[in-house]
């Protein structure tokens, strides 16, 4: 039998500058194929979301921003059952909060990226109700810079660094632990060239530049704690016809 997933959206511009929306969706996650305890299959995990927001631009589009509010519930979410290869099914979990996007252009050669979300994320029907989602802190957000050298002859090069914040998260749905929020320093150098009526682009990435060490997530228990990577170099190779 075919299952529905309605959504429906309204966007209004009452001026150039501003734009505000809202939608509703109702859709299908997970076929949950995780295993249970007493060998039954898992219903199928369900979403229904509310969102609704504004979006500016200024300056010519120099400088655009997007803020939305947003209140999410799904219902049978897969968790780890700790010291064991089964899963266990969520009743229902709701998060809500706010998230944050602004992007400049402050000059023709430095660009500025910010983002910013809290979410309030709980258990509402289950075992566990009432305590704080498994992995899922309540702030977290971003800020990116990158600087286009514009005169040859080394235009086509750009540097860049950002940092990533996490706040405080719970190791699992009875909140018996926490895993402490932690920032982390990314950075790359980039550079672009014609070749042809073609662009090769050349970049190379370090991740976790100061070689901080954190956590990112657990698997539901404090015996599954997954550490974050150390400092990573990465490079690539790119070709745009």
């Amino acid at each position: 039998m075919a299952t529905q997933s309605p959504r429906v959206g309204l966007v209004y511009q009452p001026w150039n500058w501003l734009s505000l929306y809202g939608n509703y969706v109702e859709s299908l996650g997970s076929a949950n194929i995780g295993v249970s305890a007493d060998g039954k299959p898992f219903s199928p995990e369900t979403a229904e979301q509310y969102e609704a927001g504004f979006k500016t631009e200024f300056f010519d589009k120099r400088l655009t921003s997007t803020v939305a509010f947003y209140r999410l519930t799904k219902k049978n979410v897969l968790v780890p059952i700790p010291g064991t290869a089964f899963s266990d099914a969520i009743g229902e979990a709701r998060s809500q909060g706010v998230e944050v996007d602004i992007a400049g252009q402050v000059t023709e050669a430095l660009s500025l990226i910010a983002t910013y979300a809290y979410s309030d994320a709980k258990i509402t029907k289950g075992d566990n109700q009432g305590n704080r989602l498994w992995d899922v802190p309540r702030n977290s957000g971003s800020l990116w810079a990158k600087y286009d050298l514009q005169q040859e002859p080394v235009r086509g090069l750009s540097f860049g660094a950002g940092v990533y914040f996490l706040g405080q998260r719970e190791g699992d749905n009875g909140n018996t632990f926490q895993l402490p929020g932690y920032g982390r320093v990314d950075a790359l150098v980039k550079y672009q060239l014609p070749v042809a009526s073609s662009r090769l682009s050349l970049q190379f990435n370090v991740e976790n530049l100061l070689d901080h060490r954190y956590y990112v997530a657990t698997l539901a228990d404090r015996f599954s704690v997954i550490p974050g990577a150390p400092r990573t170099f990465i490079g690539s190779v790119r070709i745009e016809y």
